[in-house]
């Protein structure tokens, strides 16, 4: 699989990158070095200058960047070196706030693997208490509950402990100056499905 991702068709390595997310999302430690070896390959279809120079190649790169995130989101959570956890979960508020595709898709599918990396971060205490990003996160968090049927059907996926610990993060007071967050109009559409 991994030689067709060098293949010079676009179906083909269109269908290995496919195939190296659907690994990275479901094959778990197994697969782990795996889905590393793949990193620079895909990294190298994206980066290519033809990248998008025709509608066949955008479909190629889309599965090869939702490789990529599958692959991504298949090593959080992180939550043992705090310094470095603030950084990264204020990058995927980032990428979140910014309507970046690799994160907010058109069915919303990778919402729930959103919402699950904050509950494992709020019960692991990754992430400090009422810092910028903690409230980035919850304010995120209160975005996706006033659409209920994607924040029902990620509440319903996590823990006991992962629910509670969510509500307590959405009962939290955020800081007036933290409101400054926006969401592009189209995020997380509200007819989406998860």
């Amino acid at each position: 699989m991994a030689e067709s991702l060098a293949d010079s068709t676009f179906e083909i390595h269109q269908a290995a990158a496919y195939g190296f997310g659907v690994i990275g999302m479901n094959g778990g430690s197994i697969y782990a070095r795996t889905c590393t070896e793949a990193l620079p390959h895909l990294f190298a279809l994206i980066s290519s200058p033809d990248t998008r120079h025709a509608p066949e190649n955008n479909i190629a790169t889309e599965n090869t960047v939702n490789a990529l995130h599958q692959i991504l989101f298949s090593w959080f959570p992180i939550h043992e070196d705090t310094e470095e956890t603030s950084y990264i979960y204020g990058y995927l508020c980032d990428l979140i706030e910014s309507n970046n595709s690799v994160i907010i898709e058109q069915n919303n599918f990778i919402v729930p693997n959103v919402i699950k990396l904050f509950a494992n971060a709020f019960v692991k205490s990754s992430i400090e208490v009422n810092s910028v990003v903690d409230q980035r996160m919850v304010i995120i968090l209160r975005h996706v509950q006033t659409i209920p049927s994607i924040f029902q059907a990620c509440m319903n996926a996590l823990t006991i402990e992962k629910r509670q610990s969510l509500g307590n993060s959405l009962n939290s007071t955020i800081s007036p100056q933290n409101h400054q967050v926006r969401f592009p109009n189209h995020m997380m559409n509200h007819h989406a499905s998860v």
